[in-house]
């Protein structure tokens, strides 16, 4: 289980080599981040805990489809894979205006 950082300049760092990243949030705790991979790896983030009506929003270093990805309701996922320069969105509860919002 990971508690998110707060969005001011320090997120928590989700490893990229944990396949799967169980994520809370509350009150100044929303960010993570998360480095590049290797090509091919995958990487499931789950949206666990959603204290407080924090969302999580999420900041790949290289992201094929934004900048973020940002989930609002707790026990949301959305599954990545790195593509050799991006982490690219593959599978989960994605749309442009709800549940793991890209932006």
């Amino acid at each position: 289980k990971i508690i998110a950082g707060n969005g001011s300049g320090a997120p928590t760092v989700l490893s990229p080599t944990t396949t799967v990243s169980l994520v809370t949030t509350k009150t100044n705790a929303s960010h993570v981040s998360l480095a590049d991979g290797v090509e091919g790896q995958l990487k499931i983030i789950i949206h666990k805990t959603r204290g407080n009506s924090v969302d999580l929003v999420i900041t790949p270093t290289n992201f094929a489809a934004g900048a973020t990805l940002t989930s609002d309701l707790g026990s949301r996922a959305v599954q990545l894979l790195f593509d050799g320069s991006n982490w690219q969105v593959v599978a989960g509860e994605i749309t442009g205006t709800a549940e793991m919002v890209i932006a």
